[in-house]
């Protein structure tokens, strides 16, 4: 089993402040200090009251989990309930939670999660229950965190990397690529000079990106139940000689199976070129967006 080294920093969840408890030094965390040079307006017009109520909704599911991952503990939240499905779906070997990491000079941050893939080797994760996913962020965070982690623990590696979007019934893992200038931006800060940060995408896809991903995923899972939920109905109809219901909500036909004529085009073209392109016809076509789900 994976064992991690212990370091004397602890965090102080009331005043978000880590302290060395062999030096009683204080560090800065990171989603403070460092990211807000990334970015600085991420928060702009959202009303105060409205970020103090998610905060505190993310500090419950964050909690719930915990004790779900610690302790074995039924989940309360919908959030934690959805969590537990998602760990079973992907086979996360919990490691550890709320893990601490320092430069054990400037900075501090804890991990929300840390999953063993062998000894050694780690998978780890950051619990996001905002009402969109921030990949840009999340994958500036978790690499920072990932560089910690590696230097407070030579003997493992972190392979992968993952954002765990939780709201509602929004339950998603979704991996997140390393970012290797963790230390350029860690020296930009430490000398209080700008960071020249250019974003991975532009502002319309990082604000629709996660959108488009989660509604084609659902897309995607209701088409395959339907369409298994209508074969179930077919082959019971087509089992009993049955030819159709109408419950008010539904109008359910069955139809035989037939034999169909259809127009070989493409060997039609082959043989007579000439005669197909006098009946070509051209059309224009509406301009439209192709979205591959990863």
């Amino acid at each position: 089993m994976t064992q991690l080294n212990f370091i004397p920093v602890v965090f102080d969840q009331e005043a978000h402040t880590y302290t060395n408890t062999d030096t009683g030094e204080m560090y800065k965390g990171i989603t403070s200090t460092l990211l807000r040079r990334l970015f600085p307006n991420k928060y702009d017009g959202i009303p105060e009251a409205i970020l103090k109520k998610a905060a505190e909704r993310g500090t419950l599911v964050h909690e719930d989990i915990e004790l779900v991952d610690s302790l074995g503990v039924d989940p309360s939240t919908e959030e934690g309930k959805n969590y537990l499905k998602l760990k079973k779906k992907h086979n996360l070997n919990y490691l550890t939670g709320e893990w601490t990491v320092s430069d054990m000079q400037h900075y501090a941050t804890n991990i929300d999660c840390i999953y063993e893939v062998e000894e050694n080797v780690v998978d780890i994760a950051d619990f996001k229950t905002t009402s969109k996913f921030d990949k840009e962020s999340v994958a500036w965070q978790l690499s920072i965190c990932a560089y910690f982690l590696e230097m407070n623990n030579p003997h493992i590696k972190v392979r992968n990397m993952y954002g765990i979007w939780l709201r509602g019934d929004i339950a998603e893992l979704i991996e997140v690529e390393r970012v290797a200038d963790v230390d350029l931006l860690i020296q930009a800060d430490l000398a209080d000079e700008p960071y020249e940060h250019k974003s991975f995408f532009p502002d319309y896809i990082v604000q629709n990106e996660t959108t488009l991903y989660v509604l084609g995923k659902k897309i995607k899972e209701l088409t395959e139940q339907y369409e298994a939920c209508k074969a179930e109905v077919l082959g019971k109809m087509a089992e009993n000689g049955e030819k159709s219901f109408d419950t008010g909500a539904v109008l359910i036909t069955y139809v035989a199976p037939s034999k169909r004529e259809s127009f070989d085009s493409k060997a039609f073209r082959a043989d007579n070129a000439d005669l197909y392109g006098k009946y070509i016809k051209t059309s224009e076509t509406k301009e439209s967006l192709k979205v591959t789900l990863r």
